[in-house]
């Protein structure tokens, strides 16, 4: 006898006749199979006597396991194939800001000072201008590196409150 401690289990006729065929198909004794039944059943948290309840959890179970996968392949989805997409709108969001910006100084400025000027002026203003372009793309540039920045550390689908400039603010 091994140094196992045994229980007995009383079992009607049919029961035991039932095990006893699905042991031997199995190649195993009556024992080893009825404990590796109750393993079965205890560590899933099923109860044997409902055949409907327990075929329903196993399918619930399979069920969440496939929906945990797919969010998961969802997530990395939004980390990696959807980041160039933010990248490309927040560089035309952050672009279009800063040209309506640029627009409304340089009209505001250009246009009274427009006639007074000489062509050596004009040309000055010109080279003047693609400076200040220059520095818009850098600028562009810039931001859309910090928004990426923040947005990774918020992390996909988490909200985080806009940080208002004292530039911003009217």
């Amino acid at each position: 006898m091994s140094a196992e401690l045994r229980k007995r289990v009383t079992l009607d006729n049919s029961t035991h006749r039932k095990g006893e065929a699905a042991a031997i198909s199995m190649g195993t004794s009556l024992g080893i199979y009825a404990s590796a039944a109750v393993e079965y059943f205890a560590t899933r948290g099923l109860d044997p006597r409902e055949t409907e309840a327990r075929e329903g959890q196993l399918i619930m179970q399979q069920i969440k396991k496939l929906g945990d996968r797919v969010f998961g392949f969802l997530q990395e989805q939004e980390r990696g194939l959807l980041t160039g997409i933010l990248e490309e709108m927040l560089r035309t969001r952050i672009t279009l800001d800063r040209v309506l910006r640029m627009n409304e100084i340089l009209v505001s400025n250009l246009s009274s000072r427009l006639e007074t000027l000489s062509e050596a002026q004009l040309q000055q203003q010109q080279e003047a201008l693609k400076l200040l372009r220059g520095r818009n793309e850098e600028a562009i540039e810039k931001q859309t590196i910090e928004a990426l920045v923040t947005a990774k550390k918020a992390g996909p689908g988490r909200r985080i409150k806009p940080v208002v400039e004292e530039t911003d603010k009217v």
